[in-house]
């Protein structure tokens, strides 16, 4: 079995027929035909059902087609860092939109601080989710990370989609209020609920793309917020924290904070009784190959949401 073999299977499963993958592949019909039979014969097992309506898969075409995704990611990963290894002359480069997470934060400082004897490019870019699939999408950065409410969930995937986006979800929660330390919210409370919330203003991050405008009208009507109190970044958004009594609802990524420092002046509470979650993910192009320093970025990140657990 070859990698160039795996790469057919799951040319042929996305595009839906042999015909249009060998196309996408610039390669004859015939040969990825030859190519899926041999496989079959080595694997003993049918991969595909063929008929006058197109191919579906087998039960073991569907285990082979999950399992060989992630096999893939992981040979696109090895072939990427032989490229940077080989192009010596060629400074590295690692790019990445984050929505606002400050332990993102600082493991992108831990990065640059482990490679800050090598010739690298670094470019990380803090900003809305809107404007991370904007920046994903027109490959001004490499990859994206956000967090993101489940509301719409099926509609926001679409849009992703359509644009050939793929958003990997790698942590969940219910969400969490964050207010200032200062907040006349009761001391030694360990949770919160949305009716004791509504008395209090909502800031949140402003969306340009609609469907996600749409999200965080529905949250804001979720919340039950009287006052919502929009802005474009966080500066403004933790000034009104801080200033005005308000609270922003954010993804529960407290345990993360054991080995990161939290802002000083910000508390959280988790919210009882949300019927949404959050979700933290990356987001990248479907064609992207991810850089050896994009995938030290994604194992470190991944490994401190996953030591909360």
């Amino acid at each position: 079995m070859k990698i160039e073999q795996i790469r057919q299977v799951l040319r042929i499963y996305q595009s839906g027929s042999i015909n249009k993958a060998a196309q996408n592949l610039f390669l004859s019909q015939p040969y990825i035909s030859n190519s899926l039979k041999s496989l079959e014969r080595e694997l003993q097992q049918k991969i595909f059902i063929r008929s006058y309506n197109g191919i579906q898969l087998t039960e073991f075409g569907k285990i082979f087609i999950q399992n060989a995704q992630g096999l893939l990611k992981y040979a696109d990963q090895i072939e990427y860092a032989a490229k940077d290894f080989s192009s010596a002359q060629i400074p590295l480069s690692f790019s990445v939109s984050v929505s606002y997470l400050l332990f993102a934060q600082a493991v992108f400082r831990n990065l640059m601080e482990q490679h800050e004897n090598a010739a690298v490019n670094f470019r990380y870019n803090q900003t809305s989710v809107s404007e991370i699939l904007m920046d994903v999408y027109d490959r001004s950065v490499e990859l994206g990370l956000i967090s993101i409410p489940t509301i719409d969930k099926s509609k926001w995937l679409a849009k992703m989609e359509i644009d050939d986006l793929v958003f990997e979800p790698i942590y969940s929660s219910k969400p969490a209020a964050m207010f200032s330390v200062h907040h006349g919210i009761e001391n030694g409370k360990t949770e919160i609920s949305l009716k004791e919330l509504h008395e209090f203003p909502m800031t949140i991050i402003s969306e340009k793309l609609p469907i996600l405008d749409m999200v965080n009208k529905k949250m804001r009507a979720i919340m039950g917020a009287k006052t919502l109190i929009e802005v474009n970044d966080r500066t403004t958004a933790h000034e009104f924290i801080q200033s005005k009594n308000a609270y922003a609802c954010v993804a529960n990524c407290t345990p993360a904070y054991k080995n990161v420092p939290f802002f000083s002046y910000a508390k959280v509470l988790p919210i009882k009784d949300t019927p949404f979650d959050f979700e933290i993910g990356w987001v990248y192009r479907k064609d992207t190959y991810h850089s050896a320093l994009a995938v030290e970025f994604m194992q470190q990140i991944e490994a401190l949401l996953k030591s909360e657990i």
